[in-house]
């Protein structure tokens, strides 16, 4: 971008926004997040920026921008990448004791066979030093390192990204679960040195800089600290922050910053109601609310809960359903034709979807009508699970897992229904991207967005939540009765215009042009 562009797109606040991490396999989340972040973009300095440490991402990057899933002229604003880069206090680099395992005579070396790459045990004098594992390129992957007086216990691992760079050290515990950790730089010192968890959670953060170090309460916070170093150099910003991950932005006060947080999921520690309280992720917003300068939901049965479940203002709130595809999902139906007794889901394979559920519920399907199936797209961590299930049930002929799908309207404008077992939402964007094909959707009755968005026995069914049996009588009642599946499929079309594109992209222009003023009121 040239000084010319630059200046005048630096005419009007920036539009940044802060994400925890970039994924190949895009969610309803994120999805969502970059339509907006391509609409608010336009004639506006464009800013994305990531938190999380995760390799090639600025191959990724620049794979999305190709791709029209960020605007041409968005910049990158890497956390991790900012700090590696860095220059700061030349001190000892870390020591990586393999690189003399693998030239020092006396030490010994066996070859584990594995599919792909080498695995090699190294060994002096009959003590276990530790294991290198590099990938079918030769490039190292990690490094095990091994305690010397209890050999089979781990003391730490060397984590590489491509080529081999060592970009992380993770410290054990007597149970194997990572406590420490040291991240990494480009010129093998470390950067960051963090306490861990039981769960994960990095706390106790200290930044080694030029000046030396610096000391955080914990990951967010070290998160926000540069987050406001880099926002201090830019001017006027808008920032745009929709997962609790990334609710350090709210901590960040200074009056050229406008915070517009988002909130995708239940608030609700049971995710039902208030009677347990709310999510420990709430307590960065209740902490900021004052600095929240607007609070947008996707229904308005969650914003009237928050209001009084938090005492926040009402005029800092707004109701922004997600558009649906109507557009896109008319041109479908009118190319392709729906398969007689296909069912789809289109998720993220994780405990909280419950996907296991549908799966047994088609076992009594199954045995009823034989010509029924059910793909299920997306990836996760139970999808081992699930497809153990689907083994166990003897149901790998009519129940699929197909991997992740980069466009789900092409799965859902050819199944009769599509269903969705979910613990809870925040809206549920498959949903009305189901319904823009004209594809009822057959889901648990749960909070926000199945309730709020499916009529039952108009657009889909509602079933009551966890009830398999339930679920398996409402998808043989669409299979075994066509006239009423015909309905559904006709009025789920209908029920989509709701959800108007023009009314969405309205409704976050007046929120910027807001924003605007404010910002102006300030100069």
């Amino acid at each position: 971008m040239d000084d010319t562009e630059l200046n005048r797109l630096e005419a009007a606040p920036a539009v940044v926004q802060v994400m925890d991490s970039l994924g190949r396999n895009r969610g309803g989340l994120t999805r969502a997040a970059f339509e907006r972040f391509r609409l608010l973009a336009q004639g506006r300095r464009a800013i994305l920026v990531l938190v999380a440490h995760q390799p090639n991402i600025e191959e990724l990057f620049e794979q999305l921008m190709a791709e029209g899933e960020l605007p041409k002229h968005t910049e990158l604003f890497s956390f991790h990448l900012d700090l590696r880069r860095a220059h700061r206090l030349p001190f000892a680099k870390v020591e990586f004791e393999h690189l003399d395992w693998e030239s020092n005579q006396d030490i010994q070396c066996a070859n584990e066979p594995i599919r792909s790459g080498s695995l090699r045990r190294y060994f002096i004098q009959g003590s276990f030093l530790g294991t290198v594992s590099r990938d079918s390129q030769g490039s190292l992957k990690y490094v095990d390192h091994h305690n010397a007086r209890n050999p089979w216990q781990r003391d730490y691992r060397d984590i590489c990204w491509e080529h081999g760079d060592i970009v992380k050290r993770d410290f054990y515990d007597d149970n194997g679960t990572p406590r420490y950790r040291n991240y990494i730089d480009q010129t093998g010192r470390p950067y960051l040195s963090v306490w861990v968890n039981e769960t994960g959670y990095e706390y106790r953060v200290v930044e080694y800089d030029v000046s030396g170090t610096i000391h955080h309460g914990d990951m967010r916070d070290a998160n926000a600290a540069w987050l406001s170093r880099k926002l201090a150099n830019i001017g006027q910003a808008i920032v745009f922050s929709d997962e609790p991950r990334t609710s350090f932005t709210f901590s960040i006060k200074s009056p050229n910053i406008i915070h517009i947080g988002s909130i995708h999921t239940t608030h609700y520690r049971n995710n039902v109601d208030d009677s347990e309280g709310l999510k420990t992720w709430m307590k960065p917003y209740l902490k900021n609310m004052a600095n929240i300068d607007r609070l947008v939901f996707f229904t308005d049965t969650q914003r009237r809960d928050f209001i009084v479940d938090t005492g926040c203002e009402p005029n800092s709130t707004a109701v922004l359903p997600h558009a649906a595809p109507v557009s896109a999902g008319l041109k479908l139906q009118a190319l392709r034709e729906r398969e007689p007794g296909l069912f789809v889901t289109v998720s993220r394979l994780g405990d909280d979807k419950r996907i296991i559920d549908a799966i047994r519920a088609f076992e009594r399907v199954a045995a009823e009508y034989p010509i029924a199936r059910y793909r299920i797209y997306g990836e996760g961590p139970e999808r081992n699970s699930l497809q153990a299930e689907i083994d166990r049930l003897g149901l790998r002929d009519i129940v699929t897992l197909e991997g992740h799908t980069p466009n789900p309207l092409d799965q859902f404008v050819v199944a009769e229904a599509s269903l969705l077992t979910t613990k809870y939402e925040g809206f549920g964007l498959v949903i009305t991207e189901s319904l823009a094909c004209g594809t009822p959707v057959i889901a648990y009755d749960v909070i926000y967005g199945p309730r709020d968005i499916i009529i039952n026995g108009v657009n889909g069914i509602l079933v009551p939540s966890g009830d398999i049996d339930d679920l398996s009588k409402a998808i043989l009642s669409v299979l075994q009765n066509r006239k009423f599946l015909g309905e559904l499929q006709k009025s789920a079309a209908v029920s989509a215009l709701q959800f108007d594109v023009h009314r969405w992209s309205g409704g976050w222009r007046e929120q910027l042009s807001h924003a605007d003023v404010f910002l102006n009121t300030v100069k």
